[in-house]
């Protein structure tokens, strides 16, 4: 599978992967930085763990709908659940990866600096630490990241740096990430 972890600051979010891609725990693949399980797709950061073709059609396919910089709070959140996630489901489904309203996959999304972790159901959660991870290695970089950011200040150059550890640590107990660790940083407001 994969590791995505996310930190969302007071006016930013990021983003880290790793780059291992396992085929039938067969076959291992290392993929490029500019073709890997993170993209930006206008003003949104998404990311998949679980099936590459998730990821796929989110980066090559999925015209993401128009989203106003005004948006945020509970109004971003109506947002991303009436329109967002139901173009997502359908570009799934024209796709032939969607079928009886879920998919096999987990996706994460930054958009105006708020990250939304959305299930393979469609439905989606934030987390009141802003503190999120995904994939087979998620319990491992989740767990660093708390503990790395226990009584500190999250600025963005410490969540890049643990960020960073959290992927590495969960290089080294899920057979499923693997290095390099890319991140991607996206800037809201002032």
């Amino acid at each position: 599978m994969t590791t995505i972890a996310a930190i969302q600051g007071e006016n930013w979010a990021a983003i880290g992967y790793d780059s291992r891609l396992t085929e039938d725990n067969s076959k291992i693949y290392t993929l490029p930085k500019d073709n890997g399980k993170v993209s930006k797709n206008g003003p949104y950061i998404i990311g998949a763990a679980g099936d590459m073709r998730a990821i796929n059609i989110l980066t090559h396919v999925f015209k993401p709908p128009t989203v106003s910089p005004n948006l945020y709070g509970a109004k971003l959140d109506k947002f991303m659940s009436s329109v967002f996630i139901q173009e997502m489901k359908r570009c799934f489904e024209e796709n032939s990866y969607s079928k009886d309203g879920e998919h096999d996959s987990q996706v994460m999304v930054a958009v105006n600096g708020t990250v939304y972790e959305i299930g393979d159901d469609f439905s989606w959660a934030h987390d009141e630490t802003g503190i999120y991870a995904i994939g087979s290695g998620s319990g491992y970089a989740l767990g660093a990241m708390m503990a790395s950011l226990e009584n500190k200040k999250k600025t963005l150059a410490t969540a890049k740096s643990v960020i960073r550890q959290a992927i590495t640590i969960a290089a080294k107990l899920d057979p499923n990430t693997g290095l390099p660790i890319n991140i991607l940083v996206q800037h809201f407001g002032p």
